[in-house]
């Protein structure tokens, strides 16, 4: 008899103790799908998130104006010598600048695209320069005309665009301004000079500014004096100070 209840009493004590490993081993089943589920909902959130940050952006192609379209009154030598080029390469070494700091701009609501020259070869025939005029304003514009809208439109997706900025006009004008400090001193310096034109989608304009400054910095020191804000270096400040007006510009709404 008291064999029998041992032996009672043994199942009983197993009994329990089974029942506990099967409730620890589902609680820590359960703690680790709601963990693991848990994670993959923040995951997910954060990718989710990343991706509406880059999917909202509007994409902004950029066409550089032709070498016809860039002048300077600084001789082409000395801006090459500051820049260590050959003088036939200044207008190339100013546009790639131009178009990496484009390129490289961060903004919440645009990404700006470079259009490369084999991206732009099938339309350069297309795009003419001349005097133009918008809201009331003269500017040295870009004539679309001979854009069909069938080819606007295949260039605006071939890139997913949603505007497209031609830069119209670069004007290197000699400058000068007086220096603060013990003896008043006029400095010379390079003053770089754009018009643009912006067009969204849909062949409408959006904008189009004459003489925008790519200001550079309001007090250069002796060596930024020295290279006149002709060399990239410091004129990268410069870009990118002038594609803060163009996105001005592209957050304006568009006048009727």
């Amino acid at each position: 008899m008291n064999f029998n209840k041992d032996i009672k009493a043994r199942l009983s004590i197993k009994g329990e103790v089974i029942s506990k490993r099967r409730w620890f081993c589902g609680s820590f089943v359960s703690n680790s799908i709601a963990k693991f589920g848990v994670l993959l909902f923040l995951v997910l959130g954060i990718t989710l998130s990343g991706f509406s940050q880059i999917s909202n952006k509007r994409r902004v192609l950029v066409i550089p104006a032709s070498q016809f379209e860039f002048v300077t009154e600084f001789d082409l030598q000395v801006i090459a010598d500051l820049n260590g080029v050959a003088a036939a390469k200044v207008f190339l070494t100013y546009e790639k600048a131009l178009l990496n700091s484009f390129e490289t701009y961060n903004d919440e609501n645009f990404e700006f695209v470079p259009v490369d020259a084999a991206g732009l070869k099938p339309y350069k025939r297309l795009i003419k320069y001349e005097y133009g005029k918008f809201n009331k304003k003269h500017y040295n514009g870009v004539n679309l005309k001979g854009f069909t809208q069938e080819d606007f439109t295949k260039l605006m997706a071939q890139y997913n665009a949603d505007f497209v900025l031609f830069i119209t006009w670069y004007d290197i004008q000699k400058e000068s301004f007086t220096r603060n400090g013990k003896y008043l001193k006029r400095a010379f310096y390079a003053g770089h000079y754009m018009d643009f034109a912006i067009y969204n989608l849909f062949k409408q304009q959006v904008a189009g500014v004459a003489k925008v400054k790519a200001e550079g910095p309001l007090e250069p020191n002796d060596l930024e004096v020295s290279f006149k804000f002709l060399r990239i270096k410091e004129l990268k400040l410069g870009y990118t100070n002038f594609i803060g007006k163009v996105v001005d510009q592209l957050n304006k709404p568009i006048e009727e």
